[in-house]
């Protein structure tokens, strides 16, 4: 697969880098590429695991809340057989 870059400050700064590091453009990209990809991917795990514990702390605090009505739905709304009000 070949790839075009039509950017001056890519170009430059990838020329730059290949003439610092002595390395392949196609080398330098690759390894740029996986740094990004495990970047993203860190970031993606770390924002997972930051919502599956505001959801546990959500849910241990619904828990831990005291009950306002004890009393049984049915009561609390108070509506006979036939839908009306009692």
């Amino acid at each position: 697969m070949s790839i075009t870059i039509d950017n001056a400050e890519v170009e430059a700064l990838l020329a730059d880098l290949t003439a610092t590091t002595h390395r392949a453009a196609p080398d330098l990209l690759l390894e740029l590429l996986r740094r990004e990809r495990a970047r993203v991917d860190a970031d993606r795990e770390r924002d997972r695991a930051a919502a599956i514990a505001s959801g546990r702390l959500l849910h241990e605090r619904w828990k831990a809340a005291a009950e306002i009505d004890p009393r049984p739905i049915e009561q609390i709304l108070a509506y006979d057989e036939n839908g009306l009000p009692v």
